[in-house]
């Protein structure tokens, strides 16, 4: 055996060149005849159906050029705090931070913070300039703001250098309420928002945890941030914008790349270029079962493994028993260790975009763009992202795709191990769904209309609802 010299160049010479029509032609053969473009096409069910392999000649047809969208590859790891009680909240925050944790979501209920001195308590010996601060929609206003910038002073911090945001979607918030704010109103949220706070100009989480596709969850993020453009250009600098990321591994991976090429489309329209966006993101709900519950540990981790390669700036991993379950220790442990994992073990923190050049994944990126940027045009014929809340057009469309994925479970086409497949023998109990965000946000606006809520998906009580039924 000739032996190797590992400081000789690399090269692939002694691998010959394959045409993709010698590629066709054998795969035509192991499939006895049959087109592979028809019968192995991916009916992801996500809005596009990608053909099982691309080569090289297929980035030639791309409408971008294959490009980093992210010139950096570390994100923040986000613990979700969620104890109503003031101290306990504020142990669990130091020991996730402790123990490797460099993000914080505070998802508490509004009554928890009566004041300044009960938010002075949550955030005392935490060094909030060090670390990524989130406060869920319960927390996110002008009073929490006002605290926390003088907490911030009297520790003579610099209130540009904090990385702070609110997840106050307003638009988002309407469709869980029912209650829609006039424009009027959100004009003057969006001008009252601090602006070393980054606001959220959509929490796209909601409508992906409501059975949103992939493609609506982009078309969605770019509607609402284009009206608060719309209304306040001078915010495009700190709006950001929250994801949840899904079980659709690669088409994952591509929806945050194509978010990145689409939305700074959107900023040159008004003139603003050299501006990527804040994106954060938190693993979905939606496919999370109570049985088999310990599945739900490898759904979290590959789906935070989709995040980390699409380049989102923060990451938060839910506990796998979240949805029917009082937090654990252990539960936190599982899910900050999984991102300890995919950082300090697994690397994916020391290369920045990494699908960069992949012919699959340039393909799906350029696949999501062009087709949730259709349905973004769509919705701005239509009058912008407000006045097809007003309509419903936005709900009726979440209310087709929330349905034809729970038919799709139901039918088998798509398998949830542990429910639908291979589920265990032993009876479980019914499953109670604890939807997580639910609780509205204390703003008082002048005027509001009714329009039509939508509610978190969950496939698990979908199936079982309709085994009783």
């Amino acid at each position: 055996m000739e032996k190797l010299n590992f400081e000789d160049p690399l090269h692939f010479d002694e691998f010959p060149p394959v045409a993709t029509d010698e590629w066709e032609a054998i795969i035509q053969k192991d499939l006895k005849g049959k087109n592979y473009k028809e019968i192995l096409r991916w009916k992801s069910g996500e809005g596009i159906e990608p053909l099982p392999f691309y080569r090289k000649e297929n980035l030639g047809e791309l409408a971008h050029a294959p490009q980093v969208f992210q010139g950096k590859a570390d994100w923040k790891m986000v613990e979700i705090i969620q104890n109503p009680n003031i101290k306990s909240a504020n142990e669990h925050a130091l020991h996730a931070l402790e123990n490797g944790a460099t993000g914080l979501l505070f998802e508490l209920p509004s009554t928890a913070l009566a004041g300044k001195a009960e938010l002075k308590a949550l955030l005392q010996d935490i060094r909030i300039e060090l670390i990524s601060t989130q406060f869920g929609l319960s927390l996110s206003n002008e009073k929490i703001a006002q605290w926390l910038q003088e907490i911030a002073e009297e520790r003579a911090l610099n209130l540009d250098s904090l990385n702070v945001q609110f997840r106050s979607d307003l638009f988002a918030e309407a469709l869980r309420s029912g209650k829609l704010p006039a424009l009027s109103d959100i004009d003057h949220h969006l001008n009252s928002t601090s602006e070393w706070i980054q606001f959220c100009a959509s929490d796209n989480a909601i409508y992906g945890n409501s059975g949103a596709t992939i493609i609506q969850q982009l078309a969605f993020a770019l509607a609402s941030g284009n009206e608060y453009l719309g209304l306040n250009t001078e915010t495009a600098s700190h709006l950001f914008f929250n994801f949840c990321t899904g079980p659709n591994y690669f088409l994952e991976i591509a929806k945050f790349r194509a978010f990145t090429l689409l939305w700074e489309e959107v900023l040159s329209k008004y003139g603003i270029t050299k501006h990527s966006p804040y994106i954060t993101a938190e693993t979905c709900l939606w496919n999370k079962t109570k049985t088999d519950a310990h599945n739900n540990m490898i759904r979290t981790t590959t789906e935070a493994m989709s995040a980390a390669f699409g380049g989102c700036e923060a990451i938060a991993v839910h506990r796998f028993d979240e949805h029917f379950a009082d937090g654990t220790s252990f539960a936190s442990r599982i899910a900050r260790n999984s991102q300890l994992i995919l950082q300090e073990e697994s690397y994916l923190n020391k290369v920045a975009d990494p699908g960069a050049g992949s012919y699959y994944i340039e393909v799906l990126t350029d696949s999501l763009a062009k087709e949730s940027w259709k349905l973004f045009q769509e919705i701005e014929q239509k009058g912008g992202f407000h006045a097809c809340l007003q309509s419903g057009f936005i709900q009726g469309l979440l209310a087709t795709s929330r349905q034809q994925k729970i038919d799709a479970y139901r039918k088998k086409e798509k398998i949830l191990v542990g429910i639908n497949k291979y589920s265990p023998d032993e009876d479980a109990q019914p499953t109670v769904f604890n939807a997580a965000n639910s609780e509205p946000s204390n703003f008082n606006f002048n005027q509001a209309e009714s329009i039509k809520k939508i509610l978190p998906l969950n496939i698990e009580v979908e199936l079982e609802s309709g085994e009783k039924s």
